[in-house]
């Protein structure tokens, strides 16, 4: 196991990894035979994101995607939070809220979230204790989806504001 990993996360994703395949949800694993990418979904995309292979994608398991994905690297940093943060806004209708303190303050409840509960959930929700209805909690959730987001143009945290 390298340095800074710990079994328990492990453990974790082999537990979201059964919900999302096995529960009700029927996603699979898929990998493509080009360049080893993995996808999570009900059917393998049509053109791999990664190297732009078409058709590519065969169905795959756990022990095989987690042995290509590896054990990446951690996050824990309120900087590394951000960084995700600011690479998920890129050409969307929303960006970051403006107050650089608002935003440094919901990274810090994201990590702490991680610290306690094993994923990084949102700050501003509550989990259930079910792992398969908080997986919708992980930040960022999806607000575009959820009324105060449509209503007053920020999700529930204020984290996320439309351009």
């Amino acid at each position: 196991m390298k340095p800074g990993t710990n079994a328990s996360g492990i453990s974790n994703c082999f537990n979201i990894l059964r919900i999302q395949c096995y529960g009700t949800m029927k996603k699979h694993l898929w990998r493509c035979h080009v360049c080893n990418d993995i996808h999570l979904g009900i059917k393998g995309p049509e053109v791999c994101p990664t190297c732009g292979a078409r058709n590519a994608f065969a169905r795959s398991d756990m022990n095989e995607a987690l042995k290509i994905i590896g054990e990446g690297e951690d996050v824990t940093s309120k900087e590394q939070i951000i960084d995700i943060w600011e690479e998920f806004i890129r050409g969307k209708e929303f960006t970051l809220n403006k107050e650089r303190h608002v935003v440094e303050t919901l990274a810090s409840g994201v990590l702490e979230n991680q610290k306690n509960h094993g994923l990084r959930f949102c700050p501003c929700r509550i989990t259930t204790g079910d792992l398969e209805k908080d997986l919708k909690l992980v930040c960022p959730c999806n607000f575009p989806a959820q009324k105060i987001y449509k209503e007053e143009s920020e999700c529930w945290c204020s984290l996320f504001v439309k351009r």
